[in-house]
């Protein structure tokens, strides 16, 4: 049963890398800027359509009916079991792809990238709808949102960034804006500038990048998926799932167990070889009907995985059907993609200032090979930060590298926990890297960064000592402050041994009994 479940982890994690990379969150500023800021959210916002009754139909977020899940898995589980002992998995594939496709294809666009259904973005604006924003001279970071369709393609979107920009600048008088993308809205500011070249704009803020890549999105566009069972582990402790604290404990100590006993190791080298065989009679078929067909998702396949992706999406189709969609993919990663730091460095000699902001501390989900790479969970430290260095989680780096660093005299851009070296990114003066901050998540505390950047021409990260290089998330207090040696440990939690492991679960299972007891006897 162990088994069943990483398989069906596996199998389905495109989509739940998906999910996650769209998932939903919540903004409260209360920073100040001297000048517009306009911020180009990441992906998440509601797709909608009209059917042919009339009725609003919502594609995104997907709607999972009642018991769907349940009675999928009486049919999946027994063709898995018999497909696991037979190792003819065709059947599989083929009950696999009936499960997840309805539930995810509606939102699919055509052959041609395009939402020819009439689905599109429940947001909208107007030049009336931005009046009044200015107060006392100031704007909050978040008065100006930009949202859209985040399955176009990111330099058709542009067009519009470009129009809702003008609006802004028209209702406030000012004469230019600052850029700030999150996530996919990184992407969107990067084809923006291209397409642009920044006429309206004084900053350029990027916050937890796509441009490079987002590993989930990429691998799973690849079909490189690779349960990685140490970072099983590690996730465990990353996670909270809705049962009692007694139960999590158990789970977590389970599996702790079951990977320093080399149980998890074989069963996830299992599932991995299976999976080399089968991805391509299920993975294309996934894609091509829903995310394949998303430029924009597209944007997020890395440099190094873009060939192998294109081969796995358009497996077994006629390419020539796709040849706008593709048209559009390849003019995103040839003209904005990789030459992001061409086009970046060529707009900062013109005098317009590029940030960057950075997460890590976490690792991805434990779906890929490199899930052992600092991230925020979804997007490497390497891809955001446009080039930095990073040791594994829960790793430093070597004495060596830090001793050649000392010698080259770059030493002071490595992180006080000896994991991060910014001297190899795009930008290393003007690069600041959060610890412990999840990518989903985007707290107010770090709008004040963004104001000190937007008010203060040529702010680096030798400006302020309330925000040097590295800071440190606070998920408590909600607060981000330098790093020091007393808050800058914050991995612990993976480092549970044998024993201890194995006293939490003895301790998890009388505490179990110990409950079921009560309710007995009530």
């Amino acid at each position: 049963m162990f088994k069943r479940l990483i398989s069906m982890l596996l199998c389905t994690a495109v989509l739940m890398t998906c999910v996650l990379c769209a998932a939903p969150v919540s903004f409260a500023a209360e920073d100040a800027a001297d000048i517009p800021v306009v911020h180009v959210l990441g992906t998440g916002s509601t797709i909608y359509r009209y059917n042919d009754a009339g009725e609003k139909e919502i594609l995104y977020p997907v709607q999972i009916p009642e018991n769907y899940i349940n009675e999928k898995a009486k049919v999946f589980l027994p063709v898995f079991a018999k497909a696991f002992f037979t190792q003819q998995w065709d059947e599989f594939c083929d009950v696999l792809y009936e499960c997840v496709s309805p539930l995810f294809s509606k939102m699919g666009l055509d052959k041609n990238g395009e939402a020819s259904d009439g689905s599109t973005v429940d947001w909208s604006w107007s030049r009336e709808e931005l009046k009044d924003k200015q107060k006392n001279g100031k704007y909050k970071i978040n008065d100006y949102e930009f949202n859209y369709d985040w399955r176009l393609d990111p330099l058709a979107t542009a067009d519009k960034l470009h129009q809702y920009i003008e609006d802004v600048l028209y209702v406030t008088g000012a004469e230019k804006v600052a850029l700030y993308g999150r996530c996919l809205g990184s992407n969107i500011v990067a084809a923006y500038m291209q397409k642009y070249d920044g006429e309206y704009v004084s900053d350029v803020i990027h916050y937890c990048s796509a441009v490079y890549g987002a590993t989930q999105c990429s691998k799973a566009f690849t079909g490189e998926l690779y349960l990685h069972s140490d970072g099983i582990n590690r996730y465990i402790y990353d996670i909270n799932l809705d049962v009692d604290d007694c139960v999590m404990d158990f789970l977590r100590a389970f599996v702790t167990l079951l990977n320093k006993t080399y149980g998890l190791d074989l069963a996830c080298w299992a599932v991995n070889n299976v999976f080399k065989d089968i991805y391509l009679d299920i993975m294309p078929r996934v894609l091509i009907e829903s995310y394949g067909t998303f430029p924009a998702y597209w944007s997020m396949v890395s440099i190094d995985d873009y060939s192998r992706a294109m081969e796995t999406v358009f497996y077994g189709s006629d390419t020539s059907e796709y040849s706008k969609l593709i048209e559009k993919v390849e003019n995103y990663h040839n003209n904005v993609q990789l030459k992001f730091a061409e086009n970046t460095k060529a707009q900062a000699a013109r005098g317009i200032e590029f940030s960057n902001i950075v997460k890590y501390g976490l690792q991805s989900l434990p779906v890929t090979e490199n899930s052992d790479e600092a991230s925020d969970s979804l997007v490497t430290v390497r891809e955001s930060s446009f080039g930095a260095t990073a040791a594994l989680v829960g790793k430093t780096l070597s004495s060596e590298y830090i001793e050649k660093a000392r010698a080259n005299g770059t030493e002071k851009y490595i992180s006080p926990d000896k994991q991060i070296d910014a001297s190899t990114c795009l930008s290393p003066d003007t690069t600041w890297f959060i610890k412990n901050l999840n990518h989903v998540s985007f707290p107010k505390c770090v709008n004040g960064l963004v104001s000190e950047i937007v008010n203060n021409k040529g702010f680096t990260v030798n400006s302020s000592a309330e925000y040097p290089q590295y800071l440190v998330f606070n998920g408590e207090t909600k607060t981000i402050s330098p790093m020091t040696a007393e808050n800058m440990n914050t991995t612990e939690r993976w480092n549970v041994s044998f024993f201890k492991a194995l006293s939490n679960l003895l301790k998890s299972i009388f505490e179990m009994i110990k409950q079921k007891a009560l309710e007995l006897g009530k």
